[in-house]
């Protein structure tokens, strides 16, 4: 198998096909990938492809990355709602209590829009966006999905007196913490955790895709944290799992899960997502191709491995539709 690392460039991952796309009675296209299933202590349960291998959480690192928001005292001290710091863990669809929740992160932590620097693009959900080109404005920072995890860094640094204008640089303290609390989750060696950056400019962690799904066991769990910081994963996946709506938004896979189920789950970009629940798992998977529209069956069939029942009628496959509405094959996993 070739080095699956990061610093060896021609090295790819050992994946496996997980879903696939049928025209009429052929298979059309065929996306590949990994999951893995970990325990708290990092013990892998079930996994297929290389589990090892590096994978970029993206979005899904925004729990850990809420974290500081509860262990600075900051939610205290600003009097945060459930729903505010849910929307710190989102990917947003920018409908109006998304919105809302944001600027009153903001507001409270006596700060403005114009503090964002989570960078501007139209909302992701369609009717949003059309309201907005409607209305003749431009995109702003705040409907972009990142906004809530930019007002929650922001609100961090707002009440310990850190510099708001610096605070997506990786060596700015707040980033830095973040990287020290990744590690604790995850159960990594600080060397084990690589850096990018983000789209939306903060740090994008990449680690081991086995670590990804050990820190959502243990995100969910408290089980290998300090107390102080199993205290501050319990605020936050409570509000996660009470307020869904607000980590993601209407249609969106993470809502529909967590609504559903109540299992704690977040998805990320480029084929990212991951899960945990309270019976001692975390999940992890990874769409090879970054395909968007994999992900969904994929993380419906790996969550029925564990008797998670997302839709009633097990792992699914979905009608594909022509431009005249008429079905013309499906999307389904392969496993």
């Amino acid at each position: 198998m070739a080095d699956p690392t990061p610093e060896n460039g021609a090295g790819l991952p050992e994946d496996v096909p997980l879903v696939a796309v049928r025209r009429g009675a052929v298979v059309e296209s065929v996306h590949r990938g990994r999951f893995v299933f970990c325990g708290p202590s990092g013990d892998v349960l079930d996994a297929a492809g290389d589990p090892d291998a590096y994978v970029y959480a993206r979005s899904s690192a925004k729990p850990f990355q809420a974290l500081p928001l509860v262990l600075s005292g900051a939610a205290d001290a600003f009097g945060l709602s459930d729903e505010e710091l849910a929307v710190a863990c989102a990917s947003h669809n920018a409908e109006g209590p998304h919105l809302a929740a944001v600027r009153s992160i903001l507001k409270k932590a006596g700060l403005a829009e114009d503090d964002l620097q989570s960078g501007a693009h139209p909302p992701m959900h369609a009717p949003e966006a059309a309201k907005l080109a409607r209305s003749g404005e431009e995109p702003r920072p705040i409907h972009g999905n990142c906004s809530g995890k930019h007002a929650g860094m922001l609100a961090v640094c707002a009440h310990e007196g850190l510099d708001t204008g610096g605070y997506r640089d990786p060596g700015h303290p707040l980033q830095r913490r973040i990287m020290g609390l990744l590690t604790e989750v995850c159960d990594l060696r600080e060397d084990e955790a690589l850096l990018a950056g983000d789209d939306c400019g903060v740090p994008a962690f990449a680690l081991p895709l086995k670590k990804l799904a050990t820190g959502f066991a243990r995100l969910t769990t408290g089980e290998g944290l300090s107390d102080e910081v199993a205290g501050a994963a319990g605020r936050v996946r409570r509000a996660m799992r009470e307020h869904p709506f607000m980590v993601a938004g209407t249609g969106r896979l993470d809502a529909g899960v967590m609504e559903a189920t109540g299992v704690l789950c977040k998805s990320g970009a480029e084929g990212v997502f991951a899960a945990g629940s309270p019976d001692g798992w975390g999940l992890a998977i990874k769409i090879s191709d970054g395909g968007g529209r994999a992900v969904r069956p994929a993380a419906v069939a790996a969550l029925w491995r564990r008797g998670v029942e997302v839709t009633g009628d097990g792992p699914e496959s979905r009608p594909t539709r022509g431009l005249h509405g008429e079905v013309v094959g499906e999307i389904g996993p392969l496993f």
